[in-house]
């Protein structure tokens, strides 16, 4: 039987984030039907505890775990000091950042300025290169790893699934910036000749809509292999509620540590809130996912409006009888908490760049704004008529079933990965 052997950044399980959803549910589907292999590298107990519920869950997946070793020196603790006296340098810097009169939050959370190529660590990458020569594919997955593609064997078929081009997410963040210099755009365009350079050396690249598929063609040239392959929400149809309409009830779907949506959150605080004040809209936004840090429980605080609900086991259960807000400014890609809204039968209020990629109408499958008195003009409007909750969320769902199907966007990719096979004979 053919083997392919899929690297990933992060653990992949629990489902607590759209780019676990989409891997998972992939893995899921095609453990049975190919000989699928995993390389993982736990940073953390929990990390370890996660792999061993996983492996328990794909007990025909062949897992491989790697862990960095601390070097070898003759005095071990110099190393550890070392790393001691550079953490608490960082984190020193980082709370001088926090304090600034002036804070710039779309300066300190950017990628643009470790976007350029680092290397990862010299294990690691022999590891990798050691494990790779037994597979017919080796697929890589999102932007952390895509400098791996220099190193696999030319024997293996290399694909690279890319979840969010860097250099988009990067040019839509310089605009947010308080002021942006030369240096800025240098940084940004050293890191976009990398990323353009990186993705030349796979066979195979995909993406997961039609629009990043163009967008990369245009990028890296026509010639080069580039296939769409949606991510997939799994529906689970005993647990799905009915459209339930809701008076004041708003969610948000996305953990902080994802810059995009920290800027959708303090967007949304800052400057659409104080509209939604001005025209004495009551509401309450729920946001569920991973948000602990100061600065999330600060505007907590001060607009009484939020609440901070966390991880959500029943996520579809929890969004029905809400209106999900997708204010996202930065990124590419597909956005699966709008898919999930839609199978929760939730009316959606987006922006272009949330809904980008989807084929979702405005005023049709979902309502898009642009602006913060649009964005807010639109909730207060979609809050006081249920008829065009229902509508909006009705017409979703129908789309949704039409154009993506979960079992025909999971036999597209395997589809796809048997061509590969063939084509290497």
């Amino acid at each position: 039987m053919k083997r392919i052997l899929f690297i990933i950044p992060y653990i992949p399980y629990p489902l607590n984030s759209g780019g676990n959803q989409a891997f998972f549910n992939m893995i899921d589907y095609i453990r049975n039907k190919i000989d699928v292999s995993i390389l993982l590298t736990p940073h953390s107990s929990s990390e370890r505890k996660h792999i061993e519920d996983l492996k328990k869950i794909w007990n025909n997946v062949h897992f491989y775990i790697f862990t960095e070793k601390a070097p070898q020196v003759s005095s071990p603790c110099y190393y550890w000091i070392l790393k001691k006296i550079k953490d608490s340098a960082t984190r020193k810097i980082r709370r001088l950042l926090l304090k600034s009169k002036e804070k710039d939050l779309a300066r300190e959370k950017t990628t643009i300025f470790n976007s350029y190529f680092k290397p990862l660590s010299t294990q690691y990458m022999e590891y990798v290169i050691e494990l790779c020569k037994d597979f017919d594919i080796v697929q890589v997955e999102f932007y952390e790893l895509i400098s791996l593609g220099y190193l696999l064997p030319p024997t293996v078929t290399s694909i690279f699934v890319h979840h969010e081009i860097r250099y988009i997410h990067n040019e839509n963040e310089l605009p947010l910036f308080k002021k942006t210099t030369p240096i800025d755009y240098l940084y940004y365009k050293i890191a976009k000749d990398f990323e353009q350079a990186a993705l030349k050396n796979y066979n195979y690249i995909i993406a997961l809509t039609d629009t990043d598929k163009e967008i990369l063609q245009n990028f890296i040239g026509k010639n080069h292999q580039i296939y769409t392959s949606p991510a997939v929400v799994k529906l689970d149809t005993n647990k799905v509620k009915p459209f339930t309409k809701t008076t004041y009830r708003l969610t948000f779907v996305g953990s902080e540590n994802h810059y995009p949506n920290l800027d959708a959150i303090n967007w949304f605080v800052k400057e659409i809130i104080p509209f939604l004040r001005e025209q004495k809209t009551k509401f309450k936004l729920q946001i569920i996912g991973s948000w602990k840090s100061k600065f999330i429980k600060e505007l907590e605080s001060q607009y009484p409006e939020i609440e901070l609900v966390g991880f959500i086991e029943d996520l579809h259960s929890f969004l029905n009888g809400s209106i999900l807000l997708v204010p996202i400014r930065i990124g590419s890609g597909m956005r699966m908490k709008i898919l999930d809204g839609i199978i929760a039968h939730a009316p959606i209020i987006t922006t272009t760049k949330g809904v980008e990629g989807l084929n979702f109408r405005n005023e049709s499958e979902c309502i898009i704004s642009d602006t913060p008195q649009e964005f807010a003009n639109s909730i207060t409007h979609l809050l006081s008529n249920p008829d065009l909750q229902e509508k909006l969320a009705t017409q979703a769902n129908k789309q949704l079933f039409a154009q993506y199907d979960q079992n025909r966007m999971l036999e597209r990719r395997l589809n796809l990965y048997n061509k590969i096979f063939e084509e290497k004979g």
